[in-house]
């Protein structure tokens, strides 16, 4: 809800949430590197940042995915699980109505907004997992499977460990430090599928969204 240009102390973590934009079609593209643009240079606080006013504008020709453990929905859902109280659950629900009304459905009455399943060891994600789907549910959006990639194969992981370690000044001895979970990597359609058993919803529209990106670059 912080306007862009605020310079302050958001008190969420790692200073704002993510949201996966993908371009749908020329407009989209165009509408990326308009936010792409202005998140620079009127929003840029340690990093670059939008607000929803400035999403509002230049949605158009967008896809847009929100449910990882970065994003809104996630931080609303994390202390609903906790705390149970209704009130965390209504955030998430107005949170996620307030996508599915800004990116709405394109010329063909396509969705341009899915809520995010990801299946990949994080514990904290497995748990929201249950709650996303419902929430999906109960505002009639489309759900869709991906997965976090921090490193390409999935024996590049003690690799990715290491620079881990040099980044933060840690031993790799050390019981303490911040450890990735082994599955964040570019997984196969095979191993997706059997992460995603059951849901079978979430990698179909992986391939639909897909399908539906078609950007002409002009050189």
């Amino acid at each position: 809800k912080n306007k862009k240009t605020k310079r302050a102390q958001t008190g969420i973590p790692d200073g704002g949430f993510h949201l996966v934009l993908l371009a749908e079609n020329n407009v989209g593209w165009s509408n990326l590197l308009k936010l792409s643009t202005d998140s620079f240079l009127e929003g840029f606080y340690y990093k670059p940042r939008m607000d929803k006013s400035t999403l509002e504008k230049y949605s158009m020709g967008l896809i847009a995915i929100n449910g990882h453990l970065g994003s809104s929905l996630a931080w609303h859902l994390q202390r609903y699980d906790v705390e149970k109280d209704p009130k965390r659950w209504e955030n998430a629900v107005s949170e996620a109505r307030w996508h599915k009304d800004v990116f709405g459905k394109n010329n063909y009455g396509k969705p341009c907004f899915f809520v995010e399943i990801q299946v990949n060891g994080v514990e904290d994600q497995n748990i929201i997992n249950p709650h996303l789907i419902k929430l999906a549910s109960e505002i009639e959006v489309p759900i869709v499977g991906d997965n976090d990639a921090h490193f390409l194969l999935k024996e590049d992981w003690n690799v990715h460990d290491t620079l881990c370690c040099i980044s933060m000044q840690k031993t790799k001895t050390d019981q303490n430090r911040i450890k990735y979970p082994k599955d964040l990597y570019v997984k196969s359609t095979k191993e997706m599928s059997i992460s995603f058993r059951g849901l079978e919803e979430a990698i179909f529209n992986t391939r639909e969204i897909s399908n539906r990106c078609n950007v002409k670059l002009d050189f």
